[in-house]
């Protein structure tokens, strides 16, 4: 605690009585020394912050003659604590005029009693001044051990950045060098960091800048390479006015962030890597193989049932997904919801328990810019179906639009239609039914091209598609294209020739199905329902 002149006062080995108040908050103020002057104008002998102690040997009783008229108002302009007046050697009391000077100047002022010695009160200053320093280098201490603490833990940029703004009693953020925000230690800052683009901008490497903005003392400091390279700037505040933020403190959060961000950068590339070469391992049905490092590497393995995932979306978004995952930034009771999780062809894929599988599925895609696919219930020797389970379902869930699929889910049973790209299946369609695009047929004498008959043509395409929609019903399919049942024979005959197929084969008649249903030839026939 600082020694103020509230703490001077409560001595009661000292006697001391409050004659002046002062401006408020003065009484709080820290003291820096305490200083003895008879002089008129002490001034030029004080730095501000001190006590000063006077017997008044020089200062008359009645009203302050010209030299002690502007007294109070010369040490208030100095920043003087405060003025200790002695008693009983040169006045009974202290002079009224003075009393009415600091109490019109704001200047607090006591009295010392003659039996108490200034020198008592020199002791008691020392004492606090020194207590205090001890206190503080202590404390700086403390907060210097938690600091370098931080370096050694598995995450040490967001580490030292969450503890430095516990330590100076505000908040820190990492930026990168373009400005924006790699770590901090709140989700919202209270300081827009675009309202700080000119500090940012013209800080000089190696310097700090400080700066006030919405009420915060605010510190921006270099993060650099060895070899003088920008790695980016340590912005931290806290509310107050400038220079109460604890700058030595930020100075050396920003000294260990030099020195981490460059290895935090490497190892987590390292640590990325290994976890998707485990997690592929691990949806190949290898997971014995990956058991023995899983402590290390996901903080261990879930529990049977389990459901794998495929996270499809943007870099970032996985890079959340891949936060959410992450079991060494969660600091509260350890982590029963494990998960084994890594990046695999392009997918970010993970593995929990079934039972988690909602609390995952709900938190992954509450914002809409992941998609997931859900296996249905595996072991681990039957991950490579989960896989495939969850591979396919994710692929569902893109081309349907919807955030989540499960396997096996209503969803999940729709047609082959819903899980391949649309063009796909046109162009499918156009080359599959492309050797009848131009055939047509005349109700009353046979095949020909299109250039006679127009009135009583149809197209190839149109008698395929009837025959098709029908299940293979001649009688059914003719009513629907106004023809002879054996005429439609015939014209099925000329059909399965020009495209070299066998229409009795169940496997043709199905591809000719998804041709026709989406081919851009014929269609002159009413179609079905949407599928």
């Amino acid at each position: 605690m600082a020694m103020t002149l509230n703490t001077l006062l409560e001595q009661r080995s000292l006697d001391l009585s409050l004659v002046a108040e002062g401006d408020a908050g003065d009484l709080d103020a820290p003291i820096s020394w305490m200083h003895f002057s008879e002089s008129p104008d002490p001034t030029p002998y004080l730095e501000g912050g001190e006590i000063l102690l006077t017997t008044g040997l020089l200062m008359p009783a009645n009203a302050p003659d010209e030299r002690h008229r502007p007294f109070a108002s010369r040490l208030v302009d100095a920043g003087v604590r405060g003025i200790g007046f002695g008693i009983g050697v040169q006045h009974d009391a202290i002079p009224q005029w003075l009393v009415y000077q600091c109490e019109a100047t704001g200047l607090p002022l006591f009295c010392v009693p003659l039996a108490t010695p200034f020198i008592a009160i020199s002791k008691a200053v020392a004492r606090g001044i020194s207590d205090n320093t001890g206190q503080n280098f202590a404390r700086m201490y403390r907060n210097q051990q938690r600091l370098l603490r931080s370096v050694h833990t598995l995450d040490p940029v967001s580490t030292i950045v969450s503890r430095l703004a516990e330590l100076i009693g505000g908040w820190a953020a990492l930026l990168n060098p373009v400005g924006s925000i790699v770590a901090s230690s709140h989700h919202a800052l209270p300081v827009d960091m675009d309202s700080l683009a000119d500090a940012l901008a013209f800080s000089v490497l190696g310097e700090a800048k400080f700066t006030v903005a919405k009420g915060y003392d605010i510190a921006i400091f270099h993060i650099a390479s060895s070899t003088k390279q920008t790695l980016g700037y340590l912005v931290s505040g806290r509310k107050g006015n400038k220079g109460s933020i604890d700058h030595p403190l930020v100075a050396e959060a920003a000294s260990l962030l030099s020195l981490a961000v460059t290895g935090t950068a490497d190892s987590n590339r390292s640590l990325a890597n290994l976890r998707s070469t485990m997690t592929r391992l691990c949806l190949e049905g290898d997971a014995d193989t990956v058991r023995r490092f899983a402590d290390d590497v996901w903080n261990g393995m879930p529990v049977q049932p389990l459901v794998a995932l495929r996270i499809i979306g943007r870099q970032d978004a996985l890079e959340d997904a891949g936060r959410l995952f992450e079991p060494f930034r969660r600091t509260l009771a350890k982590n029963t919801n494990l998960a084994v999780f890594g990046m695999v062809d392009g997918d970010m894929w993970a593995i929990v328990s079934q039972s988690n599988a909602r609390s995952c599925t709900e938190q992954l895609t509450h914002d809409g810019r992941l998609t997931v696919g859900q296996s249905s219930g595996v072991t681990w020797p039957d991950m490579p179906r989960a896989r495939h389970e969850a591979y396919q379902a994710g692929a569902e869930a893109l081309t349907s639009g919807v955030p989540l699929i499960r396997y096996g889910s209503d969803r999940s049973a729709a047609t082959l239609e819903s899980v391949v790209e649309p063009s796909l299946m046109r162009a499918f369609a156009d080359l599959k039914l492309a050797p009848i695009a131009d055939l047509t047929f005349d109700l009353s004498t046979g095949p020909h091209t299109a250039q006679s008959g127009a009135d009583t043509t149809i197209r190839a395409v149109d008698v395929l598609w009837a025959w098709l929609r029908s299940r293979g019903r001649t009688e059914e399919a003719a009513r629907m294209t106004g023809m002879h049942r054996h005429t439609l024979t015939k014209y099925l005959g000329v059909i399965a020739k020009a495209l070299h197929v066998d229409l009795a084969d169940p496997g043709i008649t199905a591809e000719l199905w998804y041709a026709c249903r989406f081919s851009r030839f014929g269609h002159t026939l009413a179609q079905p329902e949407s599928v």
